[in-house]
């Protein structure tokens, strides 16, 4: 064998191992910059949310904290693949009944997980709109209760009564949240038509007062008590409705204590509290002289 030609074959087998060390090298360096450029750039957008809040919450944050690790996973398991995937074709290996397979696999797996990736894209949305979060008090259908937990695939409920309800994010469509940033108390206070309304309404804003006064339920109100007015004429009550603004979650306590203080200021002022009630009038009409007459002749005999 001529000696020439074998180092000539050696050299090109050199250079083209070279080459091919040299190119996957340069996948395995792209692959790490293109992973430390998705960390850069999803932990800056989550930065950024939080920075455009002046006191950001700690829901917001584990909210901004949640979406960053869901899309820096999602992003980190994309480039790995295509990485591998340019290092079998630069080592000769044929892609294409993988990629065939993988699509396949893909579409097999995407139609059998609908509901599942429904329920993933539903609770991505919930954080990333801030819809409710941890310990909010929410409404969801014919459903309601304390959030205990919150991922993307499902949301637990605490119901009143300690039972669990756990509610996939696919079907969370309409939800009412009784309890972001504030709380309200609605209160309807009725009292009879005899009582003398503009002083009951005046009462009812001196316990407002005495309310927001009072060291211990005085820091759970935001806003004085409002009294609206009149709310409505019953059949045997007049509902006057007032408005009390309070902390989040806190807006049952205030409420009990409100109605123990107007209990207490309607027994002092000698206010009743109405009760159902009906008056019959009873009409007894006079018989004929006739009618009379007939009766003492034709007296009914008992045996």
């Amino acid at each position: 064998m001529d000696l020439g030609a074998l180092l000539g074959r050696s050299d090109l087998g050199l250079r083209l191992e070279l080459g091919l060390i040299i190119s996957m090298a340069a996948v395995v360096v792209g692959a790490a910059v293109a992973l430390r450029l998705l960390q850069v750039v999803v932990h800056g957008v989550a930065n950024g949310v939080l920075q455009r809040e002046k006191e950001p919450s700690r829901e917001l944050a584990q909210k901004a904290k949640t979406i960053a690790q869901v899309v820096e996973t999602t992003g980190r398991i994309v480039i790995l693949g295509v990485a591998f995937l340019s290092i079998l074709s630069l080592l000769g290996r044929d892609i294409t009944p993988l990629l065939a397979s993988a699509g396949i696999a893909g579409i097999a797996v995407g139609f059998g997980a609908q509901n599942l990736i429904k329920d993933w894209l539903a609770g991505f949305f919930i954080l990333l709109e801030n819809q409710y979060s941890v310990d909010d008090v929410i409404k969801v259908g014919e459903h309601s209760g304390l959030v205990e937990k919150l991922d993307l695939r499902r949301t637990v409920l605490r119901s009143l009564d300690g039972s669990v309800i756990v509610i996939p994010n696919g079907e969370v469509r309409t939800v009412t949240n009784l309890t972001k940033e504030w709380s309200r108390v609605v209160m309807d206070v009725a009292v009879p038509y005899e009582a003398d309304a503009d002083m009951v309404m005046e009462l009812l804003r001196r316990v407002g007062d005495d309310l927001m006064a009072d060291e211990k339920v005085g820091p759970l109100v935001l806003e004085p008590p409002e009294v609206l007015g009149i709310e409505s004429l019953g059949q045997y009550a007049v509902t006057i409705r007032m408005l009390v603004k309070t902390m989040p979650l806190q807006q049952w306590a205030v409420a009990r204590a409100l109605r123990a203080a107007i209990k207490r200021a309607f027994d002092r002022e000698g206010i009743q509290f109405p009760y159902p009630h009906q008056v019959n009038i009873l009409r007894h009409d006079s018989p004929a002289p006739e009618a009379l007459a007939t009766l003492y002749r034709h007296p009914e005999r008992s045996e």
